[in-house]
């Protein structure tokens, strides 16, 4: 449960950061930002849907089309543009997520569900 909630409010976190005008919001550089975040939501979907191999990658394909997506709604944002570098920054934060699972998802179920989390 607690997995799925934090995916959530990574999902709404990413829309809330990315569709704001940017005039308020500017936090150090925009590509590492890109990379974190979806590095971050590619990570709780991994630890969400790795047991389920097809729920993974269904997974891996629908944060790649939501960091698009994304992209295309900021061409509506005043202060924003679209931009192929952010897009490029998303996939390669999805990539390490992707590897971030591959390394750490038996360590961290095991620790999440020891602690009564999962």
């Amino acid at each position: 449960m607690v997995l799925r909630i934090t995916l959530v409010l990574i999902v709404l976190g990413i829309a809330y950061l990315s569709l704001t005008p940017k005039e308020t919001l500017t936090i150090g550089n925009d590509k590492i930002s890109h990379f974190m975040a979806y590095g971050a939501l590619m990570w709780n979907i991994g630890l969400l849907y790795f047991e389920r191999r097809s729920a993974f990658i269904t997974g891996i394909a629908l944060a790649l089309s939501y960091g698009a997506l994304i992209e295309v709604g900021q061409h509506f944002v005043p202060g924003r543009c679209m931009s192929l570098y952010d897009i490029f920054a998303n996939a390669g934060g999805v990539l390490t997520g992707v590897l971030l699972t591959w390394i750490t998802y038996r360590p961290i179920r095991k620790a999440l569900r020891s602690a009564g989390i999962i």
